[in-house]
């Protein structure tokens, strides 16, 4: 642990200012409101910021051992994190689903068809069966599509992404059968998908600038929800926008897993200062509890850390002292590790992958009623 000791929340100011603009500071964890914590790791700056210009303190909440930074950028000026962000490209999944060409995607394309129930060309038996012995690729598969095929009785095939950035999962979704909108608060990101011809809006679920449909039977946040400053108020918007029955799906940084244990202040996953509070997964189960969802449930990940535990011994490397540098030589041993343990258990890897659902009701929801109301004039 860097640092020692626990504190209650009004202690240390860490920076007082960033370069992007002012702060604020977090008096509670933004998961719980705990305000006991410990340091978890000190000075970390934004890996994309080659000026290592800020630097930020990382805590550890006592209570449901999520992360989060205090201070953090205010409001007013957390745009500035995202000037150069990658999401402003256009998506660069967009010529192809997986990357993979020839006999292999007619492999992976026979699995989709069977799991997700679409027609994907050209699809090459016995793909289906291949790829469900192979476990690490058959989650990953599952993670792919945002378990959608867990959605049930989704008649409509709609499906939300919040904080969709360039539309990757947007494209994803759509050549799997899903209509599929998108929401982001970056204009330069929305424009970006816009530009392919995608369904997106400019705002989080939680904006009332939002006009979108708010009948969905299913709604993604994928690797969004760590970027909200009110993680709680968001949940429970999306739990207003979803169908009875309806399936919320998130993906997230496991502030638990091996590469926040091993890397610390070098952990790709803390993303300072964009990710504003990183959930445990008891935390989120809480949080999805107390939006109204029902059996909340994690899912195994499978094979995923290649790029997080690589970028992470970037950043230890960057960082330059004989610590870091040790970390960064063994890194392929957590990397392996991390792999295997997320194919065993569900919420062990470094990324965790949640699903649950909103209560179904025998009673009209008001969208329905107004659909069946007659139309005046």
């Amino acid at each position: 642990m860097t640092g020692g000791g626990h504190e209650q929340a009004h202690g240390s100011e860490g920076a007082s200012h960033w370069t992007g603009g002012s702060t604020v500071r977090v008096h509670a964890c933004p998961a719980c409101g705990s305000r006991v914590r410990e340091i978890h790791a000190s000075d970390v700056f934004d890996h994309l910021d080659p000026r290592r210009a800020d630097c930020w303190n990382v805590w550890r909440c006592c209570a449901c051992e999520s992360l989060y930074p205090d201070p953090r950028p205010s409001d007013e000026s957390i745009g500035a994190a995202y000037a150069g962000y990658y999401t402003h490209a256009a998506d660069p999944e967009s010529s192809g689903r997986t990357g993979l060409r020839g006999r292999p995607a007619a492999y992976v394309n026979d699995y989709l068809n069977r799991r997700f129930g679409v027609h994907l060309t050209p699809a090459l038996w016995p793909g289906y069966a291949l790829l469900s012995l192979f476990e690490p690729w058959r989650l990953k598969l599952d993670y792919f599509g945002a378990h959608l095929f867990l959605a049930p009785g989704a008649s409509q095939r709609r499906v939300l992404d919040v904080g969709c950035g360039n539309g990757v999962f947007l494209r994803r979704a759509m050549s799997l059968g899903w209509k599929a909108t998108g929401l982001d608060p970056d204009a330069s990101a929305v424009a970006a998908a816009r530009l392919q011809g995608l369904d997106v809006h400019l705002g989080f679920i939680d904006s009332e600038a939002v006009h979108v449909e708010p009948v969905f039977d299913a709604i993604v946040f994928r690797h969004s929800i760590e970027h909200m400053v009110d993680i709680q108020a968001n949940l429970n918007c999306a739990r207003q926008r979803l169908r009875p029955g309806g399936m919320i799906w998130l993906a997230w940084p496991n502030p638990q897993g091996a590469g926040a244990r091993y890397f610390r202040e070098s952990w790709r996953g803390l993303e300072v200062p964009r990710h504003l509070c990183i959930p445990s997964r008891a935390a989120m189960t809480r949080l999805l509890i107390d939006a109204g969802f029902e059996r909340p449930e994690p899912r195994r990940r499978g094979q995923h850390a290649r790029e997080i535990i690589r970028e992470s011994a970037a950043i230890a490397v960057q960082r330059g002292d004989a610590l870091n540098k040790k970390r960064a030589a063994r890194s392929g041993w957590v990397r392996r590790w991390a792999n295997f343990v997320a194919t065993l258990v569900a919420g062990a890897g470094e990324e965790l992958v949640m699903v649950a659902y909103a209560p179904v009701s025998d009673l009209p929801s008001e969208t329905d009623r107004l659909r069946e109301s007659p139309v005046d004039g």
